[in-house]
């Protein structure tokens, strides 16, 4: 796909037109030789799958939005519970798991932020959890547990997706109480790090009209970093939480759901190791090479003395309200979560005391109260409208002692309080002009309003500064589009949005200030084909899309401050998705499903970004300050990514069941560091899952057999400038999953 360069948009677009009208051309002439034929009879056709991207229950095949969706069952085969594992089910999305939750971040088509600066700035990604928006990006790390669905919603989702989808939005859905007696229990144990893990649900009626559900699960692994030091193990796994959900259906018009969860996370994490030592080792390189560590991509061992830790906690309630108002629906959704980490790090790498106190803690808390009313369809005009509120509270306090750097500051307790409120009124309608042609009007007025204060204070010499500032922002976030089908298993739709994600401070305490950081401001173009092939049992999805995201709220590093700001650029992206799902035999229970996405992504206007470690001024570095990233690579970012996932189920003997399930999931070579740093190119690779399981045709319950990386794929999650080493040298993120994890599993399901 030729592309044109940066400055050039109006010919890409006209481009992109011009090829989405051939697709579509194209398409109709298959479509005349493959008239719609109902379902078959054997329950081997390609299922309709129902979501709620725009707010309202839809098939998939009729929402103008590139969509992709992955339902509980495919994740629970492969043992893919964890949020962090939806990037190898969901093409365009990768994420930032590095020093902990605090600054956890998912990227949607190479947008996204992570930063610790997340008292007042949040991820570029939403994630909705049953209809509620986590406040904090890091509060989404955890498993993913009584899924029903979960649905990746590319672009930017504002419009219904309040308060900041500028990227995009992971909406989870959870099961609903069943009417009937439901009890599921899991348990698996995974070798070479002793992983356990056991789930339970059980679910059914209480009266007539009264539904429970109640979920629980335990995770434990041993630590994947060996410590030379002391022989612990570091970076292990050690969670656990609980569901539960009321449900009440008094009549055919009111239904109310309550919804309580808990999780909880205590793990002896999480700390790099060293991938390249510069030219001069650093003190701590020279200690851990006497050791015996050699510094590489497979360097799996640490040495230091201190205290490693990651605790956190997340809570929250919410109920939710569905009326049926003559042919209009009413909803209510109220909610409280809170969330607390507290994670510390011995960061200097080595048994010296350069900075064995690098500890935090952050505390949120937040409410929401969203109304809405849904039309019905079959008129000119189906809509959905309706307003919301967001409230947010931020405390943490952080402490860092670097004994041996005697200046101001280098001993320092950091105190930030901050306080956003959003509220918003917003719609989006379809003007049905025709049977087969929509128009789409979308609109979001919002109000943002965000207070920060900042104490530090120095009690080796007796020095503290304070900072304090606000702002108060309003904003219009829209969506237009049309929608038209060429037939009955032909959609086609283009549309332009403007989103928006808030604005806030960087409260770094590496600096008493508390410096601005605009709101991130993306327009995003997209052209779709919906295609659905009965006779062959196929349906094939494709979504062109261009973005421009004005003053992207992007992390870098100061080399003068030692700490990573948050930095106000422009980002450029564009590319094509695809998504498949196919029965390929009428008399089978075999199904595939495939996604890939192309994404061109670039640096827009960005001359002053942050240089990185050691770059010369021959390697663009400008007074050891600044470089140039125009028309660079954006990081975290793979142009090409993909995942296949096949599903086979046949009786064998009599009476038994056999199971294979099968995911592939590639990404291309991508820069893993911010800010751009060519010797942080990761090269392009592939991970395969598998398992095999057997059981009764009832299905009363499976054995398995599974592995996660089964041919011993090896990557690293991000990297950076080795603190306290050479200039050059980098530091990397080991991950559980860059090694082959195999193990057994057994289900219940009565």
């Amino acid at each position: 796909m030729m592309l044109a360069s940066k400055g050039e948009s109006a010919p890409i677009l006209q481009v992109a037109f011009r090829r989405a009208a051939l697709l579509a051309a194209a398409g109709m002439a298959l479509t005349a030789g493959a008239p719609a034929v109902a379902a078959d009879s054997t329950g081997n056709e390609v299922a309709e799958i129902t979501v709620t991207a725009q707010k309202r229950e839809e098939n998939l095949q009729d929402v103008p939005l590139s969509v992709a969706v992955i339902q509980g069952e495919a994740l629970e085969a492969l043992r893919l519970n964890e949020a962090t594992d939806i990037s190898k089910v969901a093409p365009s999305v990768t994420f930032l798991n590095a020093a902990g939750p605090r600054n956890f971040g998912f990227f949607v088509r190479g947008i996204g932020t992570s930063t610790f600066a997340a008292e007042t700035i949040e991820g570029s990604t939403a994630f909705v959890l049953d209809g509620v928006v986590l406040g904090q990006a890091g509060s989404a790390l955890t498993d993913l547990p009584d899924i029903e669905r979960l649905e990746v919603l590319r672009g930017p989702q504002g419009t219904l997706f309040g308060k900041n989808a500028s990227a995009g939005v992971i909406n989870i859905v959870t099961r609903r109480p069943s009417k009937t007696f439901e009890f599921r229990a899991s348990g698996s144990w995974a070798w070479p790090d002793d992983e356990r893990k056991l789930s339970a649900y059980i679910s059914g009626p209480i009266t007539d009209t009264l539904a429970f559900s109640l979920s629980g699960r335990r995770n434990k692994r041993d630590g994947i970093i060996d410590n030379v030091f002391d022989g612990r193990k570091l970076n292990d796994r050690n969670d656990g939480g609980v569901r539960g959900k009321l449900e009440w259906e008094p009549n055919d018009r009111l239904l109310v759901t309550a919804t309580a969860d808990y999780y909880r996370r205590d793990a002896d994490c999480c700390v790099w190791t060293s991938a390249e030592v510069g030219p001069v080792p650093g003190a701590p390189e020279v200690a851990a090479a006497a050791v015996g560590i050699v510094a590489g991509p497979g360097n799996f061992k640490q040495n230091l003395n201190g205290d490693v830790f990651a605790k956190s906690r997340s809570y929250g309630t919410s109920v939710q309200v569905d009326y049926e108002l003559g042919e209009f629906t009413l909803t209510s959704i109220s909610a409280y979560r809170r969330w607390f980490t507290k994670d510390g790090l011995d960061s200097d790498s080595s048994p010296a005391n350069l900075l064995d106190i690098n500890f935090g803690i952050l505390k949120q808390s937040q409410v929401s109260q969203e109304l809405r009313i849904t039309s019905p369809t079959g008129g000119f005009l189906d809509y959905v409208a309706g307003v919301y509120f967001f409230k947010s509270g931020v405390h943490s306090a952080s402490t860092q002692i670097f004994p041996a750097v005697p200046l101001p500051f280098f001993y320092r307790l950091a105190v930030i309080d901050a306080e956003t409120r959003n509220i918003a009124a917003f719609g989006q309608a379809n003007f049905n002009i025709s049977e087969d042609l929509r128009l789409i009007a979308g609109a979001r007025v919002l109000n943002e309003k965000v207070d920060a204060e900042k104490y530090r204070q120095d009690a080796r010499m007796g020095l503290s500064d304070s900072a304090t500032a606000g702002k108060d922002d309003d904003a219009f976030v829209w969506r237009l589009g049309a929608q038209y089908d060429v037939n009955d298993d032909i959609m086609a739709f283009a549309t332009v949005t403007r989103g928006y994600k808030g604005g806030g401070y960087d409260t770094n305490i590496g600096v008493g200030t508390l410096r601005d950081v605009r709101p991130e401001k993306p327009t995003t173009y997209e052209l779709g084909l919906r295609t659905s092939w009965p006779a062959i049992r196929l349906t094939a999805n494709a979504t062109a899309f261009w973005s421009k995201v004005k003053d992207y709220q992007s992390a870098g590093r100061d080399p003068l401050t030692a700490t990573y700001p948050i930095a106000n650029g422009e980002a450029k992206t564009r590319g094509v998705e695809f998504e498949v799902m196919w029965r390929p035999l009428a008399d089978a229970d075999l199904a595939v499903m495939a996604g890939a996405a192309y994404v061109d992504s670039e640096w827009g206007s960005f001359a002053n970004a942050p240089c990185f470690g050691g770059q010369t001024l021959a390697e663009g570095c400008i007074g050891g300050v600044q470089q140039d990233l125009t028309g660079a690579r954006l990081p975290f970012s793979p142009m090409w990514q993909g995942n296949v996932a096949v599903r086979y189920a046949t009786e064998v003997a009599t009476d038994w069941r056999l199971t294979l399930d099968a995911n592939a999931s590639y990404r291309s070579k991508m820069l893993i560091a911010f800010p751009n740093n060519p010797r942080t190119e990761q090269e392009g690779y592939m991970l395969v899952d598998a398992s095999i399981g057997v059981g009764p045709s009832s299905r009363r319950w499976k054995a398995s057999l599974f592995a996660k990386n089964l041919f011993d794929q090896d990557y690293r999650a991000a990297m950076f400038s080795t603190p306290f080493g050479n200039a050059r040298s980098l530091s990397q993120y080991q991950v559980y999953e860059s090694q082959r994890v195999v193990g057994v599993g057994l289900d219940f399901d009565f």
